[in-house]
């Protein structure tokens, strides 16, 4: 099993995984075998990217930390809660309730649970859907990616269920910003990113009343933009001004943003995604959130086409959970897995290393 681009997939392809629509109702099982025309209906649906069964990928499988029924009730759920906030011809929308939060908590918590069960799993993030969902699966990916920082750096079970609240809601308010400006594919204008940035505050005053939501989660909601330079906003908040646990959701936050394809960008790879938050880090970004982050996070995932520093090209087959960036990996030759190919531990050859994570085969 691997991911691939579906401007890059073959017809004939076998679906290792089941791809869902923007109404979260299954598109295409697994098992499926790819047609032209099922791939162009997936493009009509911004589906950019998809797991496919192949001879390259033969025999690598890829288990989720998160088992893909509860993520995907989650992202339903959250689809359900942003629905409930969309404002239609300038009518009043209803609050989110009480019981909404509740329910969430339940959800959060099942998660939590997961998360124990599987102590040593890195995490990597599925592609289920396409871009249009992005705004529900960022705000799922974050809180996950939060929660396992913050069991990582010893929160316990109940300062985790404050924290993964906080950073699933965090971006509520998104519904009260103009649509023209957060689909807005490419750069906004200055008047544009103002606009934007008000999005913290719109999610704050969504949420300030509710009983259920702590005082910690709806600080996290207000300030998880904030930055250790005081470059961020609402309040340009520097240094021990910004709490941990909201640290800890800036972090997930950047780094789920640009591992994920959005309406304007592309994903890009998990390792390139880590050189980003390295270079605003301490300057902007908490140290202990990010070292933690690279802890928790499948830098290569199986699957995962790359060169190595001989020039030579393979595939992810499984990872040295004590050495995130040296996995084994299988070299392929002449872009096809052959009976002679070679099965690489890169923790006992140690004189090569991952060059580059490769899109697709050259």
């Amino acid at each position: 099993m691997r991911l691939v681009n579906i401007m890059e997939v073959p017809p004939g392809s076998k679906i290792a995984k089941p791809v869902y629509d923007s109404k979260l109702s299954l598109l295409i099982n697994s098992d499926a075998t790819l047609t032209e025309k099922l791939i162009k209906k997936l493009m009509q649906v911004d589906i950019r990217h998809l797991y496919i069964e192949d001879e390259i990928s033969k025999g690598i499988v890829l288990e989720p930390m998160i088992s893909d029924e509860l993520k995907l009730q989650t992202i339903v759920f959250m689809k359900k809660i942003y629905d409930s906030q969309m404002q239609k011809d300038n009518t009043p929308t209803e609050k989110v309730r009480e019981d909404s939060i509740r329910e969430l908590k339940a959800l959060i918590d099942d998660i939590i649970t997961e998360i124990y069960s599987k102590n040593n799993q890195k995490y990597y993030s599925t592609e289920l859907m396409g871009a249009e969902m992005y705004h529900y699966n960022h705000a799922v990916e974050v809180m996950i990616l939060s929660l396992l920082i913050g069991k990582k750096m010893g929160l316990d079970r109940e300062r985790l269920l404050k924290l993964g609240m906080g950073a699933v809601l965090a971006d509520v308010g998104k519904t009260r910003v103009p649509q023209e400006i957060l689909n807005k594919k490419g750069k906004l204008e200055p008047e544009e990113f103002e606009e934007m940035k008000y999005h913290v505050q719109y999610s704050y005053n969504i949420l300030k009343e509710l009983v259920g939501l702590s005082s910690l989660s709806r600080q996290i909601v207000l300030l998880h933009h904030e930055k250790l330079d005081g470059s961020g906003y609402p309040n340009g908040f520097t240094g021990d001004q910004i709490p941990l646990l909201v640290r800890i959701v800036t972090v997930c936050d950047i780094f789920s943003a640009i591992v994920s394809d959005r309406n304007y960008n592309t994903r890009i790879s998990v390792d390139t995604a880590l050189e980003i938050l390295r270079s605003a880090t301490p300057v902007k970004l908490d140290s202990d959130a990010f070292h933690t982050l690279i802890q928790v996070v499948d830098i290569y995932p199986p699957g995962t086409l790359i060169e190595l520093s001989s020039g030579q090209l393979g595939i992810v087959v499984i990872n040295n959970p004590n050495s995130p960036t040296r996995p084994v990996v299988r070299i392929i030759s002449e872009s096809k897995l052959k009976e002679d190919d070679l099965i690489i531990d890169l923790m006992k050859d140690l004189t090569l290393f991952i060059k580059k994570v490769l899109p697709k085969l050259p």
